[in-house]
């Protein structure tokens, strides 16, 4: 009876995943991955430095709520702490095409060796640094070989993010040249953020702007010679625009883009895993 059951119903389709998704469920997921969920020691100087992170989380005209929840997702699928996702706030207020003076490109701003040795391409004028998922994914192999070489604790993990593995472990050396403020107060940077966002969560009107439908996002290969990124959206059944204001940074010969899942024929990559 099982058989002829089975014979007759065919295979289980996997469920189609969802176009868009609910901010306050992105938030939700945050708050509840937290590694430091507590808020009593979070800083008001850096709760009122990074106040931006939470009117760009509620702007309507901001990309800011569905790339949090992109990054957020490829940590989380990766197992590390969701006060990572805060990173590219602190780093370059999760704007894709930021250059810093000191070279760093990038939502993660990652420099041009951290770069190479994680497999993102930089020669030709084209710089993968400025893909969201090229980068990101890169990003969680970085936090993940940290996270294996230097212990599990995420303020320690985060210090070695900013100011480097090698940094780090000459400070702890007799005699090492000690770490910069810059580094030193990276933790307190993010756990203040955090606790921004909580607080911020508890206030009706954000609670309201931040819960809104946002597109779900998907990492998406290019075919080989491609030049024309709206042209392609156009023909994946996106809006050029949104893809465009998603890609800020794409030149074209990079490989990969971000997209929204809709239309897109593919499922979620929470990982950034390309399709």
């Amino acid at each position: 009876m099982l058989l002829a059951l089975l014979l007759a119903t065919g295979p289980a389709t996997p469920a189609a995943t969802p176009a868009t998704r609910d901010g306050a469920e992105v938030m939700a997921r945050f708050h509840a991955r937290l590694a430091a969920p507590g808020c009593g020691d979070a800083s008001p100087r850096w709760k009122r430095h990074y106040a931006h992170a939470a009117q760009d989380l509620a702007g309507r005209d901001a990309q800011a709520l569905m790339l949090f929840g992109y990054v957020l997702d490829a940590l989380l699928a990766a197992d590390l702490p969701a006060e990572y996702a805060l990173i590219p706030f602190v780093e370059s207020r999760y704007r894709p095409d930021v250059r810093s003076p000191g070279g760093q490109v990038g939502l993660w701003q990652f420099t041009a060796a951290t770069a190479r040795r994680h497999g993102i391409r930089i020669r030709g004028g084209i710089d993968e640094r400025r893909s969201i998922p090229i980068a990101t994914r890169a990003a969680v192999r970085h936090l993940q070989r940290l996270q294996r070489t230097l212990g599990g604790d995420w303020r320690t993990i985060a210090i070695a993010y900013n100011a480097g593995e090698g940094a780090l472990r000459a400070s702890r050396r007799t005699g090492g040249k000690p770490l910069n403020g810059i580094a030193r107060s990276y933790p307190a940077k993010l756990h203040a953020i955090a606790c921004l966002l909580a607080d911020r969560g508890a206030q009706a009107r954000w609670q309201a702007a931040v819960a809104r439908q946002v597109p779900r996002l998907v990492g998406r290969e290019l075919p080989a010679g491609t030049r024309d990124l709206h042209a392609w959206a156009r023909a994946q059944g996106h809006d050029p625009t949104l893809v465009a204001a998603l890609n800020p940074g794409w030149r074209s010969g990079m490989r990969e883009v971000l997209a929204p899942v809709s239309a897109a024929g593919a499922g979620p990559d929470p990982a950034g895993e390309a399709n």
